[in-house]
């Protein structure tokens, strides 16, 4: 599938794209733009986005198709408060869709029944009281509905070592089991496909953390129609294996998504210095490790293994590659330290 984001007036990124895309590199604008469409695309404002992608709006399409805002449901993970909203009982939340699914539950309906029965005893007491003041007031309390009561009597916390605590002192890591456990619930029970568009995830989650998030998103791809797009400044927690190399994309001064693993070794090797050994595996962990100084015109600091690879990388898209070969060798003594 062809993936076609307008990043600004018909200027558009073009990416081979299936389940999964992670778009990193030194060049944050870039990375900053394509978030920045995705964003707008499917929270549409023409004040903000006419004057910058023309009068057509933002264009995203797959195969030569719109994607349909309609019929796709995009979750935005780029700080703190956008997995915090998800627990909050609003409209087009995870929770809010969670909660409204037991609607006709019939327990729940049969407890409803049970309240509306109290509701009217209470009514009938009152109305007695009324009356020994009143010969033409009548009172009434309103039968209200499983809705009713989630909109107005509502309260989310969380409890943590058998204390209670409101929901927006809990953790962020800890907000991010819920979020996923959430999204499996939403995923197994809508039929629209699901977007999941990661961004700048290391200001405000540890690489931990990350690395978890991304595995147990990956588990839910597997049984979902669920789509992710990774926007980050660096791969150094993202789970990949050598079969999803060709789901990255370079940022530099252009945009670059790497061959598959059997096409970049090939090119790889009739580039490198010396005969090439390396594994498809250790490939892809170099990979993981030097992409994001592709294209940088900064002096890089790096082992030397890395180093050469970043080198060919760099010749094969184009650019220079800046280095001090004086910081790659240790002296008899930092050996010595490094080894005891």
């Amino acid at each position: 599938m062809i993936l076609n984001i307008e990043l600004e007036n018909q200027k558009f990124l073009e990416l081979d794209f299936e389940d999964e895309i992670c778009i990193t590199g030194e060049n944050r604008q870039k990375i900053w733009q394509v978030f920045r469409s995705l964003y707008y695309y499917f929270n549409k404002d023409p004040k903000l986005t006419t004057s910058v992608y023309g009068e057509n709006k933002i264009e995203i399409t797959c195969d030569d198709e719109a994607v349909s805002v309609k019929n796709t449901l995009p979750f935005f993970i780029h700080n703190r408060e956008s997995i915090y909203q998800q627990m909050l009982y609003k409209k087009d939340t995870l929770l809010f869709d969670f909660l409204n699914s037991f609607e006709n539950d019939l327990e729940i309906d049969r407890s409803i029944e049970q309240l509306n029965d109290e509701l009217l005893r209470i009514e009938i007491l009152l109305q007695q009281q009324l009356d020994d003041y009143s010969n033409n007031l009548q009172s009434e309390f309103l039968n209200f509905s499983y809705a009713d009561l989630l909109k107005a009597k509502l309260f989310m916390g969380y409890k943590e070592k058998e204390m209670d605590y409101p929901l927006e002192f809990m953790d962020t890591e800890l907000l991010l089991d819920e979020f996923l456990n959430f999204l499996k619930f939403r995923l197994e029970n809508t039929g629209l496909p699901v977007w999941l568009i990661l961004y700048n995830l290391d200001s405000f989650i540890s690489p931990k953390y990350i690395e978890l998030l991304l595995i147990k998103v990956k588990e839910l791809m597997t049984n979902s129609d669920l789509k992710l797009i990774y926007l980050g400044n660096n791969l150094n927690n993202v789970p990949l294996d050598s079969s999803e190399i060709d789901n990255v994309v370079i940022a530099a001064d252009e945009f670059h998504q790497l061959l598959p693993i059997d096409e970049l070794t090939k090119s790889i090797g009739l580039r490198y210095p010396n005969e090439f050994g390396m594994s498809e595996n250790e490939i892809t962990d170099s990979l993981k490790r030097v992409v994001s100084f592709v294209g940088s015109k900064e002096k890089v600091f790096i082992s030397a293994k890395d180093l050469v690879l970043l080198k060919v990388v760099n010749d094969i898209l184009g650019y220079e590659t800046s280095y001090e070969l004086r910081y790659q060798s240790l002296t008899g003594a930092e050996t010595k330290f490094l080894e005891n």
